[in-house]
């Protein structure tokens, strides 16, 4: 059990600059690393309004194709979906990815979080169906099973909360908690996404957690006109774009093979048609014991 977790699989083969990042920055905090994207959205945003005629409740959004560009490129690159627990790196085996759900767009409207398990294979459709249900859950009058058990141990005196997450810290580094507990919590996921253009809010960096094993933070901006130089004839032209802002854990994989995702990414995002497509096959060099 001090060797295996539920929800990943240790990688033992791995170069020694890549085993000692854990020992040389133990937390998540003193190894993030910050990264800003621009993408043109104006055939994203075409894409969804010709494929939303007569769709009825079965709409697609930015947001969506977000996080289906997620999922493909995370499913395409896996090295991105590893994660550091006990001073030591893991294969995550689900793809998932957590989002904030406002379930009323008032002042007072309460926040939740939900988490969706995708297939690498997902295509823009199956993505967008597991979206909607999630959100509709979220959204829902009965409480989440993270906001069960966040009402339930608020109710406890702070000494007592204090030692419960000292315990479940401990007990997690040494991989003696169930998976059963931690499978529904959003934090032990691929990738956090805040989609702070919903609220008209451009994006911002966000912080990691320390608890949990969430190796990326992703906040998309809202949309806006921009000015763009095309790096091909050096015109200049305004378009639609939006900001993605990331916190990246540089221990699980190099900032070479982090910027080739976010790279595959963009384009996902910015030619949506390759999305109604199964993905390619990870790229070479991507198992998980290298």
């Amino acid at each position: 059990m001090l060797f295996t977790r539920g929800e990943g699989t240790r990688i033992r083969q791995l170069p020694m600059l890549r085993v000692l990042m854990p020992h040389l920055m133990p937390t998540r905090t003193e190894c993030v690393v910050y990264f800003e994207q621009q993408l043109d959205v104006e055939n994203a945003l075409a894409y969804c309004e010709a494929r939303n005629v007569g769709a009825g409740e079965k709409r697609i959004n930015l947001f969506t194709m977000f996080l289906a560009a997620c999922v493909r490129a995370i499913g395409m690159r896996p090295k991105l979906n590893r994660f550091v627990v006990g001073r030591r790196l893991y294969q995550r085996h689900a793809l998932s990815i957590s989002f904030a759900v406002k379930k009323q767009f008032r002042d007072d409207g309460r926040l939740t979080t939900v988490k969706v398990d995708f297939h690498r294979d997902d295509t823009l459709e199956q993505v967008a169906e597991r979206v909607r249900e999630a959100v509709g859950v979220g959204k829902g009058e009965q409480d989440t099973g993270s906001e069960k058990e966040m009402r339930l141990v608020t109710r406890l005196p702070r000494f007592v909360l204090k030692a419960l997450m000292g315990l479940q810290r401990w007990l997690d580094y040494w991989n003696l908690l169930p998976w059963a507990m931690l499978r529904g919590d959003p934090l032990y996921a691929s990738l956090f996404v805040a989609n702070l253009g919903s609220v008209g809010l451009d994006a911002a960096y966000h912080h990691l957690f320390e608890y949990g094993t969430c190796p990326l933070f992703a906040t998309l901006g809202k949309i806006k006109k921009a000015p763009v130089v095309d790096q091909e004839t050096g015109e200049l032209s305004v378009r639609t774009v939006a900001t993605v802002r990331y916190s990246y854990d540089e221990r699980i994989a190099d900032g070479f093979y982090a910027s080739k995702t976010l790279d595959l990414f963009q384009r996902f995002v910015e030619n949506p048609e390759e999305l109604e497509r199964p993905p390619e096959p990870p790229t070479f060099g991507d198992g998980a014991s290298t």
